[in-house]
């Protein structure tokens, strides 16, 4: 018998408890938009879509620099032409009064920076490019 990875609860209001069989716990934040799903987790955005037929795998840097539901941009953190490492924060948001750091997937080169503070931001829409 295997034994149970954890449980998902569900909060209310897209918020989701992730409670991990090591007794740890994190909180996601899930948005739809039709069939794409994106989720919001320890400062990663993730996007959840349908498989569909002749499409190659891959992953979603884009969207994972991009904000995970309509949000205010608080702070930028680096600057256009900066190295940053995988999980260095980019950009931090505040959506619903919650506080929302955008990190980097990779390390990786800031080639553009798509937001200003202030700036109301929508989801699916990214916020900075990066190369490698």
């Amino acid at each position: 018998m295997s034994k149970s990875p954890g449980t998902i609860t569900p909060l209310g209001n897209g918020v989701f408890r992730i409670n991990r069989a090591d007794g740890t716990h994190a909180l996601a934040y899930g948005v739809a938009d039709g069939a794409t799903t994106w989720v919001f987790l320890n400062g990663v955005t993730h996007v959840v879509e349908p498989a569909r037929r002749g499409r190659t795998t891959g992953t979603h840097d884009a969207a994972a620099l991009a904000a995970p539901m309509p949000a205010t941009v608080t702070r930028i953190h680096v600057a256009v032409g900066q190295r940053v490492a995988a999980g260095d924060v980019l950009v931090t948001l505040e959506a619903m009064k919650m506080e929302l750091p955008i990190r980097a997937a990779t390390d990786g080169t800031v080639g553009v920076i798509h937001c200003k503070v202030g700036e109301l931001v929508l989801p699916n829409v990214p916020l900075v490019d990066m190369t490698a």
